[in-house]
This record gives C-alpha cells, sequence and structure tokens, in this order.
C-alpha cells in the first residue's frame, strides 16, 4: 500500500468498486477522460454527488465493521487506515451538502475546456479530483496530540475549499454573476473546515468505538474501565496484553510462533537479576511482577534527541501501554523503526522482555534480537535468524518463519544499539536507515514488520534517524513508582525481614537519594543495602552525598569479598574490600581519563597491569583465562557490560550504570593517593636526606583530564575533605603546593611511564597535572595564593600558568576551571598577588582595577592625580585579536570599533582624580552615554556627567571633550 493514501486507494481497498461515484472517481484520476469530451453530467456530478459521496462514506466504514473478522492484524491496520481516509473526505461533502450554496450547478455552464479542468486536465485553475481526493497523509500519529491532528485537518479542508473557490473563480460564468451570490459563495466556503472538522471528529469516534486500535492512535478513549486500565503504574505490562487480546482476530499460532511465545513468556517468571547477586535469603522479584510501567517522553525522531535538554521540552507522559497499542497497530509502524532511548539502568531492555511476552501470539510474532549476543557484522536477517535458534533451540529461516506468521504481526525487537557501538568500536551511522529498508524489503514480498530498537540515550545521535522514525525517552521513576515498586519488593521479602527484625523499606528513607531511587537497578541497590540490617534507614540525614557513595560500594564490596573468600580475619576482610574498591577506582579512572562513559575490556586490562603490576590470570584447564577486567568487575550488577560478538570473539565494554558511581570513585582514588602520598612525605621527613615525595601515581592518574570537567566530582572532594581536622588538611595543602613548585621544573622520569589511556603531548600533561594539583590544593587550603605556588613574580607566573592551560586543554576543561575557581586580584603591601578559591554560587566578578593592572600600588603618591597614556595603540590589540582568532577577542574589539574610529585618544587614556577611580576616559563616557537607557536616576546622571567633566576639563589634551555629552 502506497505510504500517501489517496481517496481512490482507500475505495478501493474498503472494496467500493460497484458505486457510480467511484467509478467517475477512477474515471477521472486514471486520466481516462483527459482529452475527450467530458460528459457534461458525469463532470459536474461532484457537486451534486456530494450527498452519494457521503453515503458511500458510510456505507463502506460501515461494510468494514461487518467484516471486521478474518483479517490479518495488519491487513486490519490497512484497512482502518483506509477508512479513516474516506472518513476526511465523507466529513467535509457532509458539511458541503448541509451548507447552503447560493450556486447551483446549472448556473455554472462550463465549457469544454473548462469540463477538462474539472476532470484535472489543467487549463483552468486546480483540478478538482487534486484538490479533494489527492489527500496527505492526514493519520493520527500515536506521538501527536489530537488537538495537533485536528489543525492539520483544519489546513487540508481550507486547502480543499481554496481550491473549489480558485476553480470557480477561474470559470467565465463567475463573472456574470452577481456580486451578492460571489460573497455569499466565499462566506460558505469559509465556513466549510471548522463544520467539517467538527463532523470528522464525530465520525472518528463512531470508527474508534468499532475498533478501539483507532481511538489509541489519536489517544481518544471514551472507554474509562479501558484508559484506566492502560494509563499509570501498570504491572508488567498486563493491561496492554488484555487490551490487545480484546481486539485479537489471528488464530492459533503453529508450534515454531508457540515455542518462540513461551521463550518470551518464560522471562516473566525470572528474577530482575541474577540470584548470586544478592545475600542469601533475600529474593529479587521477577521481572513479571515487579517491572513498573515508567513515564516516557515520545516525540518524532531527529535534531538533538541524544541531549538531555532537548527532551526536557517534550510533555512527560504516563500512557506508555495506550502509546504502545497505538503504535504496533498503528499503519506507520511498519515503515520506519520505533527507537527507544533511556540511561542505563533505566528499563530499557526489561520493557522489551516485557513487551515481547505480553503480546498475544495469535495477532503478533514478537523476535527480541539482543545485539550483544548475535554476530556484530551480520545482516539484520542473518542477527534475527541467530537469537531465533538461541531462543527455540531450531534453525528457522526468517522469511518462511514470517510468512507462517500468517494473521500475525512479526515484530522485531533489536535490543542494545549502544551496546553494538560501544563494544566494537565501529561506526554504525547508517543502523537505522538499514533497518527501515529491511521493513520495505519486507513489505514490499508481503511480510510487513515492525522494529523496535532499544539505546543509551547518548550514542543516540551516532545513527542517522530514516523518515518517519518515532523516539520514546524513558523517564525516571517519579514517587508513585518508587513507592509502587518498593511495595514489591516487601511483598516478596516479607518473610525474610520479619525473621530478622528488619522494618519494611519506605519510600521516606529512599526519596533523599533520588538520583539513584529513580532507575529501577539503582533502587534494587538501595534495597539491597538496607536489607542489611536496615543500613540505609538507619543513615543520619545530614549525610553527605560521599559519605552515602562510601557506606553503598563498601557494602556491596564486602559482600562479594564474604561470598567468595569466606573466613577472612576481620583484618585481613578490610583490606581486601578496599582493593576491591581501589580497583573500581582505577576503572572509573580508565573511563575518565578517555573522557568517555565506559571502557573496552582489552583498555581496562592494559591500565590494571601497568598501575598494579599484577600479572595475567592463569589458565583455567582448557578454558580461556578470565581478563583482569572480569575479574575486577564480574560481580558487580551495578556495573554494566556491554557484548557483541565480531569474527567469532566475544568483545566488551564496561560502563557504571549511574555516571556518579564512576565521578565518586575518581574522586575517592585522587583524595586516597593524595593522603597516602602526604604519609610517605611525613615519614621521610623524620629521615636525613630524604628524598623528594613520590607523586608517580598521583602524576598518572592526574595528568590527562582536569577533575573539573565533571562537575560531581569537585562535590565528592569538598566532602572528604571537609572531615579532615585542620592539621591534615594544612599538612595536604602544604604537600600540594611543594608539588606545584616542582612541577614546574624538568619533570623526572615516571615509573608508571606504561599507563597510557590516551596519547597527549607533554605539554598538554603537564597542563592537566598542574590544574589537578591546583585544584586539589585550592580545596584543601580553602583559598590559595598565587605567589605561594610559582617562583617568579605572581601576575606574571600566573599569566604564564594560565595561558598554557588555555592553549594545551580541552576547551570544556579549560571552561570548567574558569566556572569553579573564582579569582581575586589584591595588593599584598605594595605587591600584587592573586587568590584562588572555590566558587560556592555567589562569586561575582569584581570591575577591573587599573590601579592593579598598571601596578600602581596604595602607598603611590601618584594616586589621584593620574593621567596615563597606553604606551601602545589599539592598531597593536587589533594586530593580537587577529592573530589569536578568538572569538570573544573579536567580539569585543568589534564593539569597540567606532569608538576608537572616532575618539582614539579616549580608550588610550587613563586618569584619576581626588575621589574618582582610575579609568579610561572611554569608560567614562560610554557610562554617562548608557545610565539613561540603564534607568538610572537623574541625580544618577547627574553625578555621572559631573565626573566625567571633572575629569576631561583637568585632563591635558582633552579641552572640550565635556561637550560630547548632553547636560
Amino acid at each position: 500500500m502506497p505510504q500517501v493514501l489517496s481517496y481512490a486507494d482507500a475505495v478501493r481497498l474498503l472494496g467500493g468498486r460497484d458505486s457510480r461515484v467511484v467509478a467517475a472517481l477512477e474515471s477521472l484520476t486514471s486520466g481516462a477522460l483527459l482529452g475527450a469530451a467530458v460528459p457534461f453530467p458525469v463532470v459536474l456530478g461532484w457537486f451534486d454527488a456530494k450527498s452519494e459521496l457521503a453515503r458511500l462514506g458510510h456505507q463502506l466504514v460501515r461494510g468494514l465493521a461487518e467484516r471486521r473478522g478474518g483479517l490479518s492484524r495488519y491487513g486490519r491496520t490497512q484497512r482502518l487506515e483506509a477508512a479513516h481516509a474516506v472518513l476526511v473526505v465523507t466529513a467535509y461533502f457532509e458539511a458541503l451538502a448541509e451548507a447552503d450554496l447560493p450556486i447551483a450547478v446549472a448556473d455554472l455552464e462550463l465549457t469544454g475546456e473548462e469540463q477538462l479542468a474539472v476532470a484535472g486536465g489543467g487549463g483552468v485553475g486546480t483540478g478538482l479530483p487534486e484538490a479533494i481526493f489527492a489527500l496527505a497523509p492526514l493519520l493520527p500519529g500515536p506521538q501527536e496530540p489530537h488537538d495537533r491532528l485536528l489543525e492539520t485537518l483544519r489546513e487540508h479542508y481550507r486547502g480543499v475549499s481554496t481550491g473549489l473557490a480558485r476553480f470557480v473563480g477561474g470559470l467565465a460564468v463567475w463573472e456574470r454573476l452577481p456580486e451578492t451570490a460571489r460573497n455569499s459563495f466565499r462566506r460558505t466556503l469559509e465556513a466549510l473546515p471548522p463544520a467539517a472538522c467538527a463532523r470528522y471528529a464525530e465520525l472518528f469516534r463512531q470508527l474508534g468505538a468499532d475498533f478501539p486500535e483507532v481511538a489509541f492512535w489519536s489517544g481518544l478513549r471514551e472507554h474509562a474501565a479501558t484508559r484506566a486500565e492502560l494509563r499509570g503504574l501498570g504491572v508488567a505490562l498486563t493491561g496492554l496484553g488484555r487490551v490487545l487480546d480484546g481486539i485479537s482476530t489471528g488464530r492459533v499460532p503453529d508450534e515454531r510462533r508457540a515455542a518462540l511465545a513461551r521463550a518470551n513468556e518464560a522471562a516473566l517468571d525470572r528474577p530482575i537479576v541474577e540470584a548470586g547477586d544478592v545475600p542469601p535469603g533475600l529474593r529479587v522479584p521477577a521481572l513479571g511482577e515487579a517491572y513498573v510501567t515508567p513515564l516516557y517522553r515520545v516525540a518524532r525522531a531527529g535534531g538533538r534527541i541524544s541531549d538531555e535538554t532537548w527532551w526536557s521540552d517534550v510533555e512527560v507522559r504516563d500512557d506508555l501501554q495506550e502509546f504502545l497499542a497505538a503504535f504496533l497497530t498503528s499503519p506507520r509502524a511498519v515503515e520506519a523503526p520505533l527507537l527507544v532511548l533511556g540511561q542505563p539502568g533505566s528499563g530499557k531492555s526489561v520493557l522489551t522482555k516485557v513487551l515481547a511476552a505480553r503480546l498475544p501470539a495469535a495477532d503478533f510474532l514478537p523476535v527480541r534480537v539482543v545485539l550483544r549476543d548475535v554476530p556484530a557484522a551480520a545482516d539484520l536477517q542473518d542477527q534475527i535468524e541467530y537469537a531465533i535458534r538461541a531462543e527455540t533451540g531450531e534453525r528457522l529461516d526468517w522469511p518462511a518463519l514470517a510468512r507462517s506468521a500468517g494473521d500475525a504481526l512479526p515484530v522485531v525487537v533489536l535490543d542494545g544499539f549502544d551496546e553494538l557501538l560501544q563494544a566494537t568500536g565501529v561506526s554504525q551511522s547508517d543502523y537505522l536507515g538499514r533497518v527501515a529498508a529491511f521493513q520495505r524489503r519486507e513489505a514490499d514480498q508481503g511480510r510487513p514488520v515492525v522494529v523496535v530498537v532499544t539505546s543509551r540515550t547518548s550514542v543516540a545521535d551516532r545513527a542517522r534517524a530514516p523518515e518517519g522514525t518515532v523516539a520514546v525517552w524513558l523517564e525516571p521513576f517519579d514517587e508513585p513508582r518508587i513507592a509502587a515498586w518498593l511495595r514489591v519488593w516487601h511483598r516478596v521479602n516479607a518473610g525474610h525481614l520479619a525473621a530478622r527484625g528488619l522494618a519494611p523499606l519506605t519510600p521516606a528513607a529512599v526519596l533523599p537519594h533520588r538520583e539513584l531511587a529513580g532507575q529501577p537497578l539503582l533502587l534494587l541497590m538501595l534495597a539491597l543495602y538496607d536489607a542489611d540490617g536496615n543500613a540505609l534507614q538507619r543513615l543520619s540525614t545530614g549525610l553527605d552525598q560521599d559519605e552515602l557513595y562510601e557506606r553503598l560500594l563498601r557494602s556491596f564490596a564486602r559482600r562479594e569479598v564474604t561470598r567468595h573468600r569466606p573466613g577472612l580475619p576481620e583484618r585481613d576482610l578490610d583490606r581486601a574490600v578496599e582493593e576491591e574498591l581501589r580497583r573500581l577506582s582505577l576503572v572509573a579512572f580508565a573511563m575518565f581519563n578517555r573522557n568517555t562513559q565506559w571502557v573496552t575490556e582489552a583498555d581496562l586490562g592494559a591500565d590494571l597491569a601497568a598501575l598494579t603490576g599484577d600479572p595475567p590470570p592463569p589458565a583455567a584447564g582448557l578454558r580461556a583465562p578470565l581478563g583482569r577486567a572480569e575479574i575486577v568487575l564480574g560481580r558487580f550488577f551495578f556495573v554494566h557490560r556491554a557484548r557483541a560478538v565480531r569474527d567469532g570473539s566475544q568483545l566488551g565494554t564496561y560502563e557504571f550504570l549511574h555516571a556518579t558511581f564512576g565521578e565518586f570513585l575518581v574522586a575517592r582514588m585522587a583524595f586516597q593517593a593524595l593522603r597516602d602520598l602526604a604519609a610517605r612525605d611525613a615519614a621521610a621527613t623524620l629521615s636525613f636526606g630524604a628524598a623528594p615525595a613520590d607523586d608517580d601515581l598521583l602524576h598518572a592518574l592526574l595528568s590527562f583530564s582536569v577533575l573539573s570537567v565533571r562537575t560531581p566530582i569537585a562535590g565528592f572532594l569538598r566532602g572528604m575533605l571537609s572531615r579532615l581536622d585542620a592539621p591534615e588538611r594544612a599538612a595536604l595543602a602544604g604537600l600540594l603546593v611543594r608539588l606545584l613548585r616542582r612541577v614546574h621544573h624538568a619533570p623526572a622520569p615516571r615509573r608508571l611511564a606504561a599507563y597510557q589511556p590516551r596519547t597527549l603531548p607533554v605539554p598538554a600533561r603537564y597542563a592537566a597535572y598542574s590544574a589537578n594539583l591546583t585544584l586539589l590544593a585550592v580545596h584543601a587550603a580553602g583559598t590559595l595564593r598565587v605567589s605561594e605556588i610559582v617562583d617568579e613574580e605572581a601576575v606574571a607566573g600566573w599569566k604564564r600558568q594560565s595561558m598554557l592551560w588555555r592553549s594545551q586543554l580541552h576547551w570544556d576543561e579549560w571552561q570548567s576551571l574558569v566556572e569553579l575557581l573564582t579569582l581575586e586580584r589584591v595588593w599584598v603591601g605594595d605587591a600584587r598577588d592573586i587568590v584562588l578559591g572555590v566558587d560556592d554560587g555567589t562569586f561575582r566578578t569584581p570591575p577591573v582595577d587599573l590601579y592593579w593592572t598598571y601596578e600602581i600600588p596604595p602607598s603611590d603618591p601618584r594616586r589621584g592625580t593620574l593621567t596615563l597614556a597606553v604606551s601602545r595603540d589599539n592598531e597593536y590589540l587589533r594586530r593580537r585579536t587577529n592573530f589569536l582568532c578568538r572569538t570573544s577577542d573579536d567580539a569585543a574589539v568589534h564593539s569597540l570599533e567606532p569608538l576608537e574610529r572616532s575618539l582614539p585618544a579616549a580608550s588610550r587614556t587613563m586618569a584619576d582624580r581626588e575621589g574618582l577611580p582610575l579609568r579610561s576616559v572611554a569608560h567614562a563616557l560610554l557610562e554617562v552615554w548608557l545610565l539613561k537607557a540603564d534607568g538610572a536616576t537623574a541625580e544618577e546622571r547627574e553625578r555621572a556627567l559631573r565626573h566625567f567633566t571633572e575629569l576631561v576639563r583637568r585632563t591635558p589634551g582633552l579641552e572640550g571633550w565635556e561637550r560630547m555629552v548632553e547636560p
């Protein structure tokens, strides 16, 4: 069926071939009458046949309702699309039939040329078939509000009325009609669009009453019980299954389809995570009882769908089951994929499992393809067949299986597009295009198929979305969904909790940690943590975020060590737990220093070997040995492993289910490495001739990326440092100052030089390391004077250091430094200095102090009588700006060009007078000019004018300048 369904297509699809009107329509649209003498009654029948067209529309739709049985799932969808197209035309002609047209057919007296134009042959205006019957794809979309469809439809009807008016206005007889008849005709056509829309809405509701999926298409559901069943929390999409069962038209599936259905349904009985990941006695709820339908946003794919800020402008909806019912029964579902997006742990994969289990086998043939488990280089059909074999144990040819579906509509779910990208590292920009091409091919072969693709949000733009792709973004859990999930958790573990004297985990204990509780898997993590003596509920309400993360991760590490190494003495257990956390921290640094949210197994293995010096793990019999990464991460379910198969080998990447875990571990490792270094340094100072502190590990970790580029890291560091006593913080600050002074000198050979997460030139690594040491020193000390960390005059040293950062760091890193650090220009006696601090959100950049800029200390007797001329004119400023090509400098010079051109001395002359600060004459002049625009009071303007006048009158060479401003 063509994507743009015309009225003639719709009528033929609904079986309306015997009508006189349809016969005439087919003749006109086929061009059979063009060039011939067109019979007057046939052509003019479009006006007289309005009642006949309306009657025909009702007859065709009524016939569909009577013949609803015996249609395949997609055959029913096709005919409903046709019925909707017929309704669009029927509504207009019903409104036209009820209108009081002031022009009778007999009054028109068409010429032969005009009759051909009516038939679409051109010559006069627009042919009526083109205006009325060549419908645009006016079809409700489940992602669009119904009001938007009505507005589109109103525009369509306006176009139809405009076409009729243009056609009649182009006839010779139009000029002979009375003016009153012309005006009445125009007014009648102008009133038709709203009347036709109202009639369409009524007809649409009638069609939706007979066919519920039509109502789903537009979000109009009159049946309150059905609506309640499909909205809200919805456990495991049970409402979706019941509604689709209620409109089922298919037959009992054959054994092959039944085998796939059994495999899909079995997923509902399995726990949401592996049983080995939970303490003995606790039961992880099964997917079928624990899946809570999330909130979501939906939009046409395109633009910036990988940008969460883009999604913030899209409405949040709570009718995911309704949307899925609408999408799966809509005509456009077989033309482009549905893209399901979300963060790691947001429930994308479990949604596909539940969806595949809930689709009625009589009407749908769901095939779930886990992309991590199929050959990455294979084409889509091979991947589908591979997944079918993995689920059923049978080799099934896809075309044969699709043909055997009979009445059922195949639904292919491709789960984990982001894993395919991460694990293989291969560009997949045409992946969604290949999916749409597969759908086109299958439709051409009479095997239409729906395809659903899941992906992490941040990589969604790695593949171009074909026209018609709809994207769904899964929202974090809100309070009702958190509470619903906790009720399930308590129900399945009530006996265990009661036996241990534990209180149920309440929403009140979880909601302070919304960042974690909003993701289903991380909510499970909080529940598991609390199951150990109500640990979460016993937390102090004033607990810092870093303390919460420390306790969470330490608890899980301790449990895993105990499970794998039972019987360890307490001291050894603590040491083993710390070792686990440090290894996890190295994983976090592997991602941080590569500026990614994941790391490949190969890269992580290389990092661990370089930093820990551990030998490769031994082989276990004939099996391949576990890699270092698998040993470190295989035990933690909050670390997600993405997999893909390429050339028969398993490729893998790792990421944290929540990015903040990695950011906490980066801060933790940096903090502990610094404390360890301080402890060794303190011990070394007790020995004569001790070597300088060995900062190799700190340098290796902190010389590739700047800590401030991830905002939470700074917050975690502040929390950790704030709990140290004053002497230890001072010792850390002193050590960092010494390291900063030492790093300015020629770098010594580094012991951990093999650690190379990415290739950077030496200046870039020096810039990153010095920036990180500065950040740590400022956080430890609270404030830091630049004169403490440079071996030259403070301002000169700072210029050198900051320009190096600007030239060597990535723009995001440089920007993060500027935004996090505060800088105050101060005097220490008569010497200039700079004080660095951390912005707590209250810092405001002070105005420029030209005394400080031009090194005129407070004790200088010239203050109050100064007139300075800039040594270089502004041509040098323009040349330097042109040379550097920096956007901000270009903008500043551009803004000042008119002033420099007309009054060059104004910006080169600096002056002060008693009671007035040192400033340029240009500054004072602009202040006077702009105060009025700023809404200043008359007194403020008068004071500024008086200051300006006093300044120029007492400055040699500026006599008469006071006339530049109005008094």
